[in-house]
C-alpha cells in the first residue's frame, strides 16, 4: 500500500470506500476537511485504487486522528496500522505532544496495542427541531457572529479544550455562527479565564447536525443547544457531544427528552490534556473533536 496526501480527485473514491464499509455519505465532510488548513487527509492505494483513508488534524499541542477506513477485503493485513503510523508521524512533525482519537469497536484493540489509553467517552445525544426560539438566560444576549469576534472565540475554545482549534473553527465560522454574551458586552466568561468582551459561549453549526458549542455556564450551554435546535429546518435534528465528566448535562438532556444515540471512547497517546470538559456541549465531528 502506498500512502499519500488525498486530493479533491480522490474524494469520490474515498466516499465510496466509506459507504462500502457502512458509513454515511462523506462528501460534505471532505469538503470541510479541504477548507481546514490544519487538517491533512490521506489515502492508501494499491495499484492506484483507494483502499484506505485517514485524517490528521493538528490543534496545537493536541493532534486528532480520524476518518481511518480500510476496505473489508484488506483488513488484518497491517494497512490500518500503517495508516495510523503515518498520521502519528505527521502530527508529531507538527509539534503535537498528545494524540487523540475517538475509537470504533473495530479499531480500539489496535489503538490499545499502540499505546493509546482510554480517558473518557463522548455521549452523543439527539433532539429534534424546536419551533420557537428560546429566550437567552437572564443577563445575556445572543447575536450573529462577526469577523471581529473570532479571536475571543478562539481563546474561549482554547480554555475549554486545551487545544488550538483555530483552523477548523475558522472554517466553520465561514458559514456563520452565534455568540452568547453579557447584555452589556463587557466582562469575562464565568468559570475563570477571559472570554473577551463578555463572551459567555458560542455555537458554530457543523455538518451532519453537529455543532461546536462551548459555554462555561450550565444554563448557557443548555440555551445554545436549544438555539441550535431552533435554527435547523423543521424535520431536522441536532446532536450534542457530552463528555463523561459532564454527567450533569447528560442527565439534564435526557430528562428534557433528548435521546442518546451513540457513545464513543476518547483515547490519548501522550500527556493528559488539561481541558475543561464541563464547558463542552458539542463537537465539530468525531474525527476532529
Amino acid at each position: 500500500m502506498q500512502i499519500r496526501p488525498m486530493t479533491p480527485a480522490d474524494v469520490d473514491a474515498a466516499v465510496e470506500l466509506a459507504r462500502a464499509q457502512g458509513f454515511r455519505d462523506r462528501h460534505l465532510f471532505f469538503e470541510f476537511v479541504f477548507r481546514t488548513p490544519t487538517a491533512q487527509p490521506l489515502v492508501g492505494t494499491i495499484d492506484g485504487r483507494v483502499i484506505a483513508t485517514g485524517l490528521a488534524t493538528a490543534n496545537g499541542p493536541v493532534g486528532w486522528l480520524g476518518g481511518i477506513v480500510v476496505a473489508a477485503e484488506h483488513r488484518r493485513q497491517g494497512f490500518g496500522k500503517a495508516m495510523t503510523d503515518e498520521l502519528i508521524r505527521l502530527l508529531r512533525a507538527a509539534g503535537c505532544e498528545t494524540l487523540s482519537l475517538e475509537a470504533t469497536d473495530i479499531g480500539r484493540p489496535m489503538y490499545e496495542r499502540m499505546g493509546f489509553r482510554l480517558t473518557t467517552h463522548y455521549h452523543q445525544l439527539q433532539a429534534d427541531h424546536l419551533e420557537a426560539s428560546p429566550e437567552p438566560p437572564p443577563g445575556a444576549r445572543v447575536r450573529r457572529l462577526e469577523q471581529g469576534d473570532l479571536p475571543a472565540i478562539f481563546e474561549l475554545d482554547r480554555l475549554a479544550t486545551a487545544e488550538d482549534r483555530t483552523g477548523p473553527l475558522r472554517a466553520l465560522a465561514e458559514t456563520g455562527g452565534w455568540l452568547l454574551e453579557d447584555e452589556v458586552g463587557r466582562g469575562e466568561a464565568s468559570g475563570g479565564g477571559p472570554g473577551g468582551g463578555g463572551l459567555r459561549g458560542f455555537l458554530l453549526p457543523a455538518e451532519r447536525a453537529y455543532g461546536a458549542i462551548v459555554a462555561p455556564r450550565f444554563e448557557d450551554g443548555l440555551y445554545l443547544l436549544d438555539l441550535h435546535r431552533s435554527i435547523v429546518p423543521a424535520g431536522a435534528h441536532v446532536r450534542a457531544g457530552i463528555p463523561d465528566e459532564h454527567a450533569a448535562a447528560w442527565r439534564e438532556l435526557l430528562a428534557r427528552g433528548w435521546q442518546e444515540t451513540w457513545q464513543a471512547p476518547r483515547m490519548l497517546l501522550g500527556p493528559d490534556v488539561p481541558w475543561r470538559p464541563t464547558w463542552i456541549w458539542g463537537q465539530i465531528n468525531s474525527a476532529m473533536g
